[in-house]
Order: C-alpha cells, then structure tokens, then sequence
C-alpha cells in the first residue's frame, strides 16, 4: 500500500514541470515526508482541467458518503477491484495525478524495519488517483497495484505498490482514462536506521 510520500519542491517548480498553473496553494508547506493517516492536503492535477494545481485532501470521501465516514479505509484504492468496491465504482472517470518526487515503504529483514525512500532520482513524478467532492471537501485515493521489480525486494510483505506515473505520456494516458503500464524501475534509498518489532 502507500501511506507516506515526500514532496520537497517548490509551488514555481511543480508549475514549471507539470506546465499547470496554480490555485489555492498558499496554504501548502513542502515536506520531507506526508503521512496519509493525517490526511493532509497535497498538490493534484485533476481531469477536469488538466494545467490547474490544486490541494485536494488524501483520503476519499465519496460524494454519497455521511459524516460518519471513515476515510481511513480510503486512503489507498487497488486497480484490480475499482470498478468492484462501493467507494470508487461510481467514479472510476474521476482521475488525477497526485504529484510527489518520493514515498517511503518499509522492507521486513528478520525482526527489523528498513525504511526506503523511492521515486525517480528526487525527480517529479506523479501517483495515479481517484478524486471526488463531498460538500466543500476535496478528496483522494492512491490508486495501488501488485507490486513488481525492486518493489517485490522492498514492499515483501504486502507486495503492492502505489502506480507511478513519470512521463507527460503516461500521465496524459491516466487522466484520459486509458490502459496504463505502472512504472517500477524506481531508484531506492534505504535509511540509516531500522527500527525494531515491538511484537
């Protein structure tokens, strides 16, 4: 799954790389790491207008929902079941790209934690998303896939992975609702610490 992204670069810097305009981002700090059980609001393109940056809020509320629900079960979306699970069936078409230049998945060795942060060389890049509106609130899933390649080695207990998008090519294919092939010959840097099991 994807629970943690890195978004380091400045507002005039994802502007330039993603040639999109910006909107309502002055509230938006860049961050080493964004944890989504916090349920932050992060920068997104959005299909419906696809040169606009705006904060759209992880974890998806959808537009049917009530107050009571619970977006920790809608952090993260799996490919195989969207068309499948209650909560994105009926917005499969709305699709964004949440742009990241990392996330972070923890490697089991023994009774120890490795944590790796992945992406493209610190490069932009964007996740693949599901986006819905709920009253004033705008909100996000990552959208996840099995994982393959190095993500086998480092995510090898769930085996996913979030699906990456990193060429304009790709990124258009996503957002037009076209069959994409997620990317995953990522770049990995292991931290300098583990952390060790407490059960």
């Amino acid at each position: 799954m994807c629970y943690q992204t890195k978004i380091t670069k400045k507002k005039e810097e994802m502007q330039r790389h993603f040639d999109a305009r910006i909107s309502g981002l002055d509230a938006f700090e860049p961050s080493e790491v964004i944890k989504a059980f916090d349920f932050p609001k992060t920068p997104v393109i959005t299909d419906e207008d696809e040169h606009l940056i705006q904060l759209y809020q992880w974890g998806l509320i959808p537009y049917w929902a009530d107050a009571s629900w619970n977006r920790t079960y809608t952090l993260n979306a799996r490919i195989e079941t969207l068309g499948e699970k209650p909560s994105f069936k009926k917005i499969t078409g709305n699709r964004c790209l949440i742009l990241v230049n990392g996330f972070y998945e923890w490697q089991h060795v023994g009774s120890s934690k490795i944590k790796y942060e992945i992406g493209f060389n610190n490069e932009l890049f964007a996740l693949a998303g599901l986006y819905d509106h709920w009253a004033d609130t705008k909100t996000y899933t990552v959208v996840t896939t099995e994982a393959q390649g190095v993500m086998r080695e480092i995510h090898n207990t769930k085996l996913r992975m979030p699906v990456a998008l990193y060429s304009q090519h790709e990124m258009e294919s996503w957002l037009h609702g076209e069959s994409i092939k997620p990317r995953f010959d990522f770049t990995t840097n292991p931290e300098l610490y583990q952390q060790q099991r407490l059960f």
